[in-house]
């Protein structure tokens, strides 16, 4: 039996197949931004299409902009799904796995993929935090088998500072900090879009894989992410140092850290957990928060290969013992290649 799991995001699109049989998973990541090409959405799901006798969906792609309303994106993309996919289940908020035909309100599938980490996690450990640094946002959920602990949707996760608008590759800078210490003085810096934590990273040496697209459309070197840091300042590098430049970006990565670990701090104060799963390409920020917020955590990359892509095996998990109640663990290798 293999099961194909799509989560469809704005930016990243994730997609993980499983062998029931073998226990063995693949898994990957590829760059979609869905506010641009989105009349292109139904090519490129054929193009990543993976054989398999269920195929499971969750999205988040119907918050971009292209969308008039959620209710509309998800309508869109399910329809594309549709077009593509035989007989797929899309995954709604309440954790259930529903054909198209019997979704009747599209909201309940709207940026409904966290659910399925938390399914995942529950089955595994019971209770703890999620701690999920993506591209873009931090997932910082605590979870309770039996108890819902949560939002269901943006609007609530955000009201409960469990959704923080922050990631390891597309944050603008100016949406974490407004000024950044120079030359002995802290110094505002321009609110325009020069410059991404994913520039920040790639100065710092954290970050593996510039994968999104940049502020100015042009190169992603260390050179190029330099010069937009020092734009920030409204500057070239002419007028300031790299050795400046660098020392902003570690003063921003400082300051997200913080933004991550508030809400760490809020969720074990609410649950009374102290205890964080930590994942996503964002997941060293997410250890760093835990340490600053006093919280343990156990990294996800030390149970599966697939640590990046939650979601993915969550919805994999769910289909396999919700649909089919086969019940067997199948986080055991990933596929090489």
């Amino acid at each position: 039996m293999r099961i194909a799991a799509y989560d469809i995001g704005g930016a990243n699109t994730k997609k993980l197949l499983l062998d029931t049989k073998t226990g063995k998973i693949k898994s990957q990541i590829l760059y979609f931004p869905m506010w641009k090409k989105k009349t292109e959405l139904k090519s490129f799901l054929q193009s990543i299409k993976e054989k398999a006798d269920c195929t499971a969906i969750a999205m988040t792609a119907e918050l971009c902009d292209c969308f008039s309303s959620k209710a509309g994106g998800v309508k869109y993309i399910a329809s594309a799904c549709e077009e593509v996919f035989e007989n797929p289940y899309y995954l709604s908020v309440d954790r259930k796995l529903l054909r198209f035909k019997e979704i009747g309100n599209f909201l309940k599938i709207a940026a409904a993929n966290f659910a399925a980490s938390i399914y995942f996690l529950e089955k595994k450990f019971g209770e703890g935090i999620l701690a999920d640094v993506g591209s873009t946002t931090a997932d910082v959920i605590p979870f309770k088998k039996g108890e819902t602990l949560y939002g269901r949707t943006d609007l609530e996760r955000l009201r409960k500072n469990q959704l923080v608008y922050t990631g390891m590759l597309r944050t603008p800078v100016s949406a974490i900090v407004s000024r950044v210490p120079f030359r002995d003085q802290p110094v505002r810096i321009s609110s325009e879009y020069f410059a991404i934590t994913a520039d920040v990273y790639s100065i710092l040496g954290m970050l593996k894989n510039y994968s999104c697209d940049t502020p100015d459309n042009k190169g992603k070197g260390i050179k190029d992410s330099m010069r937009r840091v020092a734009r920030l300042l409204c500057a070239d590098l002419d007028e300031v140092e790299e050795k400046e430049v660098t020392e902003i970006c570690e003063y921003v990565h400082k300051k997200q850290v913080e933004q991550i670990a508030e809400a760490l701090r809020e969720a074990a104060e609410d649950s009374e957990i102290k205890r964080a799963y930590v994942c996503g390409i964002g997941k060293e920020l997410a250890k760093e928060a835990c340490k600053l917020a006093g919280i343990n955590a156990t990294d996800l990359s030390r149970i599966t290969k697939a640590y990046d892509n939650l979601p993915c095996l969550g919805l994999a998990e769910m289909a396999k013992s919700e649909i089919f109640a086969l019940g067997k663990d199948f986080c055991v290798e990933v596929w090489k290649g």
